[in-house]
């Protein structure tokens, strides 16, 4: 299947000026509208162009701080910008190592490219992500994966769940109210199992929800089919009491 590549817009992210200079103009060669060009020089700099404009594909090195390409491809994967997070992600790397690759091959990556590239290998790689068929994302599922950065610590870190026990379900149904998503806020306990349209389990009775998992819940919304959460609101004794048995 051929790609008219006059259609397509593409982010380039790189730490490098002149690399980006160069990926541009070869993407221009190959068809790529000047306007449907877009660049970032580092993983911040990408997250504000993903929240501003739709691009087909991003094409990512993969050195960067303090948001390496890793941490950027979990970003998009997890639903954290504007742009869906099954967008084709292919990674410019120098030496790409297999445990690397492995990892993001459960991100779902589209491909790495080994710097420096020749242009056969930059028009088959974006020919290939683009073409390929997108896999389903569910951002739950990457939250917990882990690319080992002080940035993925810090930002995509979520409290385990307490222990599953008779009496843990008899206290969260005895105070469950069902509340409206949006009137949500972070640290609220989830008072039961939350399931998927299609009953995959997306979060465990007994957990504090974060900030995180609620705005990946309001921006797929329409995926899980999610519009209000059952919440435990436990008097302040009963909490003291959940917090020293639970450790939460």
């Amino acid at each position: 299947m051929s790609i008219d590549f006059s259609t397509k817009t593409i982010l380039i992210v790189d730490d490098q000026l002149l690399v980006r200079s160069l990926l541009s103009q070869l993407l221009k060669s190959l068809g790529f509208r000047p306007d449907a060009i877009s660049q970032a020089s580092d993983g911040n700099t990408a997250l504000r162009v993903l929240d501003l404009r739709p691009v087909d594909l991003i094409l990512c090195d993969f050195q960067m701080e303090p948001i390496n390409g890793m941490d950027l491809l979990k970003e998009v994967r997890c639903a954290r910008t504007q742009n869906s997070p099954n967008v084709p992600f292919v990674f410019l790397s120098g030496h790409p190592e297999r445990a690397t690759i492995l990892l993001a091959a459960q991100f779902h990556v589209d491909g790495f490219i080994v710097k420096p590239p020749t242009p056969s290998d930059i028009e088959k790689n974006i020919h290939a992500a683009l073409v390929s068929p997108r896999p389903a994302i569910d951002p739950f599922r990457y939250l917990p994966v882990a690319t080992g950065s002080e940035y993925d610590q810090s930002t995509f870190y979520c409290a385990s769940p307490p222990p599953q026990t008779p009496d843990l379900k008899l206290l969260l149904d005895r105070f469950r109210v069902e509340v409206a998503l949006d009137d949500v806020v972070p640290g609220s306990l989830l008072a039961e199992d939350l399931l998927s349209k299609d009953g995959q389990v997306l979060l465990i009775r007994g957990i504090r929800l974060s900030q995180l998992q609620l705005n990946i819940l309001k921006r797929c919304q329409q995926q899980y089919g999610v519009h209000s959460l059952p919440i435990a609101h436990l008097p302040q004794d009963q909490m003291i009491m959940y917090r020293e048995t639970y450790g939460l």
